[in-house]
């Protein structure tokens, strides 16, 4: 059961650590450097879009507008958060240990499972936050700077998507969804190592070296790579760009959604395990 004093004191102890703010930070001033970019660079990309876009009418803006922007941003940029994402699990539970403050705060009448929870929830808000604000924001710089106009993507050729007809707002959503979810088992990961930890580097480099190693299974065409892909979650690390397939392909946003439900079960059920029994006094 919740324990909303747990809660909101987990919640006060991470609103007032700088550290917290770094990822909106960062978001907040890169995102429109590169939309600038867009905006004043963009001359070859255009180019390069209406040479292989012959077939395809722009009924209205440029080809290069607020939603190419966007989503060129977070499809190049969205294997980043998962860093970021480490921000404060990787320190909500080792830095109680390395400064002493389980010593008191785990004397106190209250259970292991209600604090452990606590940060979990902490742990997921604060990842479904960034996430919502790193896609909100985008869009928005972009839609701003660029105007909207119609999404070219590249599946099979080149795909012209109306931004009314075909939902591109639903489809920005839709990957913003399973980002999410990815994300949310990187910081899951990441929480797992914290309950081992006494300080808070290991478990950023220690998260941070399995994703990378994912992403090398993920992107190297290697037969055996490809079979292992689809059970683990960093081999859904592109599937914002699924989101903008046509069809769109559900089946296989289940099986993402499945894969890293599973995964998050294990990470935050030996994450538990180990802060259950572990020494407060070690």
């Amino acid at each position: 059961m919740i324990n909303f004093n747990l809660f909101y004191n987990e919640l006060i102890k991470v609103l007032f650590k700088r550290r917290t703010y770094i990822s909106f930070i960062l978001i907040t001033f890169l995102i429109p450097l590169i939309v600038y970019g867009f905006e004043y660079g963009a001359v070859s990309l255009e180019d390069k879009i209406s040479d292989q876009m012959q077939d395809i009418v722009v009924t209205a803006g440029s080809a290069v507008n607020g939603y190419l922007a966007a989503y060129i941003i977070i499809s190049i940029l969205i294997s980043q958060m998962s860093f970021l994402s480490t921000i404060v699990p990787s320190e909500i539970i080792s830095g109680e240990y390395s400064k002493g403050t389980f010593r008191i705060y785990l004397t106190r009448p209250i259970s292991r499972s209600s604090l452990f929870l606590s940060k979990v929830l902490v742990v997921l808000l604060y990842t479904t936050l960034m996430m919502v604000y790193f896609f909100t924001y985008t869009i928005l710089v972009s839609y701003l700077i660029l105007d909207k106009g119609m999404l070219i993507v590249f599946h099979d050729g080149i795909v012209g998507l109306d931004p009314v007809n075909d939902n591109v707002l639903y489809r920005f959503f839709l990957g913003f969804m399973l980002s999410n979810f990815i994300m949310i088992t990187v910081s899951f990961l990441c929480l797992m190592f914290s309950s081992f930890s006494k300080n808070s580097v290991t478990p950023i480099i220690s998260t941070i070296s399995i994703v990378f190693i994912g992403a090398a299974i993920l992107f190297i065409p290697i037969d055996i790579f490809e079979a292992i892909n689809p059970y683990i979650f960093t081999g859904y690390m592109n599937i914002f760009l699924k989101a903008f397939y046509e069809p769109i392909p559900y089946e296989l946003f289940y099986d993402c959604l499945y894969v890293c439900s599973t995964w998050s079960l294990l990470f935050l059920s030996i994450a538990y395990y180990n802060f259950i029994r572990r020494d407060i006094l070690e």
